[in-house]
């Protein structure tokens, strides 16, 4: 259930990306200290992450989604809504800077849960 992206620059969207929540552009997202993001509401926040990776040979940033420690699964109204706002964020604010998003259906790295 990973969220693919493929970009000629993945570390520099994800920089962007991170600059956005930073600077409170990239609306209800917020970035954990060790760079893992969460979606901000009060319904939502810290109920999963995503952890970026770089894919540097295959030009891709990917977002794997990691559970919460206390939750043996990952519902599907969860996914959705994290991957949903993900993918909405990307497309409104970086639409520019990447080729095509895919949200996997199955586990894919690198997902941890």
């Amino acid at each position: 259930m990973a969220i693919i992206i493929h970009t000629d620059n993945p570390d520099l969207l994800l920089d962007k990306i991170y600059e956005a929540i930073d600077t409170k552009k990239a609306e209800k997202w917020v970035r954990t200290t060790d760079g893992r993001l969460t979606y901000g509401t009060l319904l939502w926040r810290n109920e999963a992450f995503f952890k970026p990776q770089i894919w540097v040979d295959e030009n891709q940033l990917r977002f794997g989604l990691i559970k919460r420690k206390d939750r043996k699964h990952i519902t599907s109204r969860l996914y959705t809504a994290f991957h949903s706002k993900l993918i909405e964020m990307l497309l409104t604010r970086f639409d520019g800077d990447f080729r095509s998003v895919t949200a996997t259906a199955t586990k894919a790295e690198p997902d941890a849960f």
